[in-house]
């Protein structure tokens, strides 16, 4: 079946109706919810069916109050998505409070989450709220939701089933109105079969589960979204936009991304200072021919980031701060991947 953006932008809301355009076949929604929580330029454009189901879905669930989850590889716009549910939905003019469960240590995360009372700990000589409190009347995202401990797993539970919880050292219930959106980058059933997920949070976690396809499987939404990163950093630099060649738009479809499109625009950034004229050809675009990385027709996508990640690391002397900027990926990210796939600085080499 055909996807045709207007049918999608029709389904929306009035309010994000009125502001979307759909100029050359691209889906440029643009607005700011009531919170003045804008979502980026760019950040949504994209015309294939891939894409447009997601922001289907999307729109199917912003008008209610279910949990949701969004899976999908680093990078492919999961809290893009997440901030779009929330600018749509009745929440809009609550809060949005974003929280990477894999950037802090696990005593840090949950009075991050629940809060504190005063005395709790050495050093809390005050009380503080957490953020699923101070989230209450919006949208509370949970990136790399899995990256919790089993010990935070049931705690947030209790909040999916009873809307209550308590804070560190605290002995009241604290009633919420909060709804949780979730994000991961892994599968969640394999993290449930191998016990580091909670198999009763999974099914409530997972109600709505939403996909975000890869930034390769979207085929020419690869250029819609490099011409816009193109136009956003020219307007941020106050100069003329510079122009794809064919052969830049060609080296760009035919690249795996395994970073999506955090890498996409890291890429262009670089590839717009380095230029040095109105163009911007293959040659500027510091993409690698990776002899060691499978064809794109491969199932096994692990082994096709697990060889991506090894080969960065390889051109970076092993440095992952920068290995992890040049895929698109957080250091934190980048550490869990290492840990997935058995890479060391021993192996590195010999990958």
């Amino acid at each position: 079946m055909e996807c045709n953006v207007a049918r999608v932008v029709d389904s929306f809301p009035d309010y994000l109706r009125a502001e979307t355009i759909t100029d050359g076949g691209q889906l440029r929604p643009r607005f700011m919810s009531p919170a003045h929580d804008p979502i980026p330029a760019g950040t949504l454009i994209g015309a294939s069916p891939q894409w447009l189901a997601v922001l289907k879905q999307a729109g199917q669930v912003a008008s209610t109050d279910t949990t949701t989850c969004l899976q999908g590889e680093s990078g492919t716009g999961k809290e893009v998505v997440a901030r779009f549910i929330h600018a749509t939905s009745p929440r809009r003019r609550g809060p949005f409070l974003a929280i990477n469960c894999a950037a802090l240590p696990e005593a840090l995360l949950e009075s991050e989450l629940f809060g504190f009372e005063r005395g709790a700990f050495t050093g809390a000589q005050h009380s503080k709220p957490g953020q699923i409190e101070l989230a209450s009347g919006g949208v509370l995202f949970l990136d790399e939701v899995t990256e919790m401990s089993l010990t935070a797993q049931a705690k947030v539970l209790r909040v999916l089933q009873e809307r209550e919880f308590l804070r560190l050292g605290g002995t009241r219930p604290i009633k919420v109105n909060v709804r949780v959106i979730a994000a991961t980058n892994q599968d969640l059933r394999n993290a449930v079969a191998q016990g580091r997920f909670r198999e009763d949070l999974y099914y409530r976690i997972n109600v709505f589960d939403i996909r975000m396809p890869p930034l390769r499987e979207r085929g020419h939404d690869i250029l819609l979204l490099a011409r816009s990163v193109l136009e956003e950093f020219a307007r941020a630099n106050g100069c003329p936009p510079v122009q794809l060649t064919s052969g830049a738009e060609d080296a760009l479809l035919n690249y795996y991304w395994p970073g999506n499109v955090r890498e996409l625009r890291n890429v262009l950034e670089r590839a717009a200072i380095v230029c040095e004229g109105p163009f911007v050809d293959a040659e500027h675009l510091s993409l690698a021919v990776r002899e060691d990385i499978p064809s794109l027709d491969s199932t096994d996508l692990g082994a096709l980031e697990r060889q991506a990640i090894a080969q960065a690391l390889r051109e970076v002397g092993g440095n992952k701060a920068r290995a992890a900027k040049q895929l698109g990926i957080s250091r934190t990210q980048l550490y869990s991947r290492l840990r997935k796939y058995g890479l060391n600085g021993a192996v590195v080499t010999q990958i």
